[in-house]
């Protein structure tokens, strides 16, 4: 089997869900913190491994003295009151907190408080915040506009999997419509063909062990058995990017189970296949 494993390990998470349009479950799934970069040459070669890149905050660009016009700066499209309610929504998202947020627009916590309890489109001019704040977001939304513009000039499937690497920021949640022992026999397949060793496959799943492994593998059949188990939900989410990088069709049982366990996939908890009969009194 000719199987890009760099091109698989270093996708993002959630691929295999959002670029065909499937959306999210509530729970929150682990994502995959480490990744393996095969050799191309062989399937010996060494195994790197590496940390996915955090998510860029933007900076200040001190050195930018040219950004901004001295007399009518760009950033001061913004009064006051709209820099506050700007401050509020965004540190709403809980995108960045409060502290790191002052951090990095050099904002003093005394002066921010008493910005924020001003009102009125110019009350708090001569406060540090709003400075600091309004280039803040200038420079935002001009990344953002940036970004859009990039987006625009790629290709459809460059600009597919992008829209999901956003995606996977956003939630980091994925749904899993194989039931786990789908997910045992794709497991001892994979190993099977001797791609990649053992430990490198742990490896690419980043918060499974071995132990996790074993117990999963070693449960008896049944569809909800091991559902619990941090391999289940991983595990799933790992042959879901390898099916659509190479290009698979997904399955009359996996299309079954989108129809029938919906937007939120199977539930991720133990199930022995065990029900309790209730009976009545006259049988």
């Amino acid at each position: 089997m000719n199987l890009n494993m760099a091109a698989l390990l270093s996708s993002s998470v959630t691929d295999a869900a959002a670029s065909e349009g499937v959306s999210s479950a509530d729970g929150q799934l682990p994502v995959l913190n480490s990744f393996i970069m095969a050799s191309s040459t062989s399937t010996n070669g060494l195994l790197a491994v590496a940390r996915p890149p955090a998510i860029e905050i933007l900076s200040g660009d001190d050195d930018d003295e040219e950004e901004f016009d001295e007399e009518n700066p760009q950033w001061a499209k913004w009064n006051c009151q709209q820099i506050r309610t700007k401050i509020r929504n965004f540190l709403g998202t809980k995108e960045m907190m409060q502290t790191a947020f002052l951090k990095l627009c050099d904002i003093n916590s005394n002066s921010y408080y008493r910005f924020m309890n001003l009102k009125g489109p110019f009350g708090g001019c001569d406060n540090q915040t709003y400075e600091g704040a309004a280039i803040f977001f200038y420079r935002r939304k001009k990344k953002q506009e940036e970004e859009k513009a990039k987006l625009k000039a790629m290709k459809p499937n460059e600009r597919k999997r992008k829209a999901t690497e956003e995606k996977e920021k956003k939630d980091g949640t994925v749904p899993v419509y194989d039931d786990c022992d789908e997910v045992r026999k794709k497991i001892n397949y994979f190993l099977g063909e001797k791609t990649v060793t053992k430990a490198a496959f742990l490896r690419a799943l980043g918060d499974v062990n071995s132990n996790s492994l074993r117990s999963f593998m070693n449960m008896k059949r049944g569809a909800g058995s091991g559902a619990a188990n941090v391999v289940y939900r991983t595990v799933y989410v790992f042959f879901e990017k390898k099916r659509i990088l190479e290009g698979g069709k997904k399955t009359k049982k996996r299309l079954d189970n989108e129809a029938k366990q919906g937007r939120n996939g199977f539930p991720l908890r133990h199930d022995n296949g065990m029900r309790w009969v209730i009976v009545g009194k006259g049988m």
